[in-house]
């Protein structure tokens, strides 16, 4: 179903993507994506982007890097995506949900992250969740269900965007 899609990318995020922001306050984000662009010899970032509405969504990368390296850094990131087609290990989705469960609790730990989150989900589904229900449907996420999305998200083209220097940037059909 599309919640399932919507709470797998999610969770993929999470432990992929590096999510909104790193798990430990003030501590870095060692997500999949930034360990496979590891040849870079220059600053650069890749991380998941997921927005969910109330009838679709939006996943993708944010990968920035330098102008020479970008081809690579992207390449290297749809790697680790595509590379979910083949599924993932019941450690590497535990490890997921973990992490994923955990941003769930972090973002509402305030009163202002309480607020925000209850009237997004109250707009989008109509009542707010509590941090327990919503950890709760993480825990039902399968590799089935990632392998599902992973399909999903690989049927679409990349749209690309660049700010500075494209010229090293690929195509987006070598990128799928």
């Amino acid at each position: 179903s599309e919640d399932v899609v919507s709470m797998g990318s999610s969770g993929i995020n999470a432990e992929y993507g590096g999510g909104g922001g790193s798990a430990v306050q003030y501590g870095t984000s060692h997500s999949q994506l930034m360990n496979a662009a590891s040849h870079a010899s220059h600053p650069h970032s890749a991380k998941c982007l997921n927005i969910n509405y109330s009838d679709s969504g939006l996943f993708g990368l944010s990968v920035s890097g330098h102008a020479e390296e970008i081809g690579g850094l992207l390449k290297s990131s749809v790697g680790v995506i595509a590379g979910l087609l083949n599924g993932i290990s019941d450690e590497e989705l535990q490890r997921a949900k973990n992490k994923f469960k955990l941003e769930l609790i972090l973002e509402r730990d305030s009163v202002g992250g309480m607020l925000r989150h209850a009237g997004i989900e109250s707009l989008g589904a109509g009542s707010p969740s509590t941090a327990s229900q919503l950890c709760a449907v993480v825990d039902t996420l399968t590799s089935e269900d990632v392998v599902s999305m992973a399909k999903y998200v690989s049927k679409t083209s990349p749209i690309l965007v660049s700010h500075g220097n494209g010229e090293h940037m690929p195509h987006p059909s070598d990128l799928q």
